[in-house]
């Protein structure tokens, strides 16, 4: 099932479906791991538990919309825009190692709708 991910503002920008992070015109920008979260190309960007993603800081990027993880504070929600439709996957790359976690922290400095694009 495809959700969307909502920024520390609640707005939805991205979407998690399965094992993996779409942009809102449904390409793949990113992989899920067990708990651990990666750029296209298989670098270690951070961490996806409990339906909350964090950053490779352990700052909060963004949730989904009945998430249980921790988030610094709740925001409001907007409307959620439809779906779009979702284009293949494309293969997926041999992941990187997985770097010590930090200590949990407030909300991301950076911004969950080009993070994953910033960080390939």
């Amino acid at each position: 099932m495809a959700q969307w991910v909502f920024n520390r503002n609640g707005k939805a920008k991205i979407i998690f479906k399965e094992s993996c992070f779409r942009d809102a015109r449904g390409r793949v920008v990113g992989w899920i791991n067990n708990t651990n979260v990666f750029s296209l190309r298989g670098r270690h960007i951070g961490w996806y538990e409990h339906g909350v993603v964090y950053d490779r800081n352990n700052n909060t990027l963004g949730f989904i919309k009945n998430c249980t993880g921790y988030i610094p504070s709740f925001p409001g929600l907007s409307g959620t825009p439809g779906m779009p439709g979702f284009s293949g996957k494309p293969g997926r790359p041999g992941f990187s190692g997985i770097p010590g976690k930090p200590g949990r922290g407030g909300w991301s400095k950076y911004d969950l709708e080009f993070y994953f694009k910033e960080n390939q």
